[in-house]
């Protein structure tokens, strides 16, 4: 049975910045650290079926996890891309109350565009609120009375990412092992046990980074200590109609209410020109669901019809879903991400409910993974 000082399940975004930070900080010593995937690649479930936006962090509520590591992260990201010549648009993203929304009398868009600029001074996020004028020179296809601009986000196309991020690891010195189900951890004096549907390891530290399935390695970890992940699917069209689908360069999204639980349907477009909108939230019991009931496009065309009235149904066509791995709280709403150092000695972390933003706060929650204690006392020099 082979040892690791340290053992990431999960080889998503998340779990491949994590290697990539516990390798780099022990690179001039023998260190060993492993990645466990039960997929034949990295990124193949949330990290790699979202829309690449690396946010600011302003939809979130400030100085949360999700809003500092996403702000973090976002900047670390950026730096990353053009260091590694991944493929980044830097667009920037207008968050935009339509004509049509103040003609039916819907104010509280505006009390939203309020709520988010006050979260963007308190965390001294650059933002621009946005008259039909400027809204018209930044978009001018796009039907909005006002908005604010977030200039300084950008679009990672995120399989390329999280492939940088491996490579990284791999050259530091991580191993990672695919095609490997974790079916049971068992912990010994001063160590895990880990089994795989294929092998047997020791580590001296276990990190849980397992993305939908970290409530499930969770119970395996730490049997009395429960997690529960409620998947929701998040579906995308592209706009495919050559006339329409250059219409929209930059990332729109609506304002919307406080209580609303996503961001919203957007124009989402990517590094490589391709323009796609979505995505919406659909609550599954599957956690491999991508496909079954799916929406309709014309969900979709009503949604951002305000936006560009071009737009129809024949412009659309189907190109994916990914699902978030959201924790609920009592009151219906989405959980702060969990970094709970569930057992010091052997060290045992559960990262769970890293949803959305959980591309943008990567490398952030990598650094801050690093940082803690039972790391620093055990691993790091």
């Amino acid at each position: 049975m082979k040892s690791y000082d340290v053992c990431i399940i999960g080889a998503g975004v998340v779990g491949c910045a994590i290697a990539r930070e516990l390798a780099q900080r022990r690179r001039n010593d023998q260190f060993h650290v492993l990645v466990l995937e039960w997929h034949e690649q990295p990124g193949m479930e949330t990290s790699g079926r979202n829309s690449g936006v690396l946010h600011s962090g302003i939809h979130e509520k400030p100085f949360s996890l999700k809003e500092r590591f996403a702000r973090e992260g976002s900047e670390l990201a950026v730096s990353y891309a053009l260091q590694h010549g991944i493929p980044l648009l830097r667009a920037g993203m207008t968050i935009a109350i339509s004509r049509e929304d103040i003609r039916r009398g819907l104010w509280r868009e505006v009390s939203t565009l309020r709520r988010l600029l006050f979260n963007a001074w308190k965390t001294k996020t650059r933002v621009r609120f946005m008259t039909p004028s400027v809204l018209r020179a930044w978009e001018p296809n796009l039907h909005a009375c006002c908005g604010i601009a977030i200039p300084g986000v950008s679009v990672i196309d995120p399989q390329a990412f999280v492939q940088s991020l491996k490579a990284d690891s791999e050259a530091t010195g991580a191993e990672f092992a695919f095609n490997s189900r974790v079916i049971a951890v068992d912990q010994d004096k001063d160590s895990y046990v880990v089994c795989t549907d294929r092998q047997r390891i020791r580590a001296s530290c276990l990190i849980n980074a397992a993305g939908l399935h970290a409530d499930d390695i969770a119970t395996l970890a730490l049997p009395n200590k429960k997690y529960t992940i409620s998947p929701l699917r998040g579906e995308y069209y592209e706009v495919i109609s050559p006339e329409k689908r250059h219409l929209v360069g930059r990332l729109v999204y609506p304002a919307l209410p406080r209580q609303a639980t996503g961001k919203g349907i957007h124009f989402s477009p990517r590094p490589n020109g391709q323009l796609f909108v979505g995505p919406n939230e659909v609550a599954i019991q599957d956690k491999a669901d991508y496909t079954s009931r799916k929406t309709p496009p014309s969900l979709f065309v009503e949604a951002l019809k305000k936006f560009l009235p071009v737009l129809e149904e024949r412009d659309l066509r189907w190109a994916y879903a990914g699902i978030r791995p959201c924790v609920m709280t009592g009151d219906g709403r989405k959980s702060d991400f969990i970094v709970s150092v569930d057992r010091e000695d052997p060290p045992l972390i559960n990262l769970v409910g890293i949803e959305s933003p959980g591309l943008s706060a990567a490398l952030a929650l990598a650094r801050h993974v690093g940082e803690l204690p039972c790391i620093q006392k055990h691993f790091v020099r």
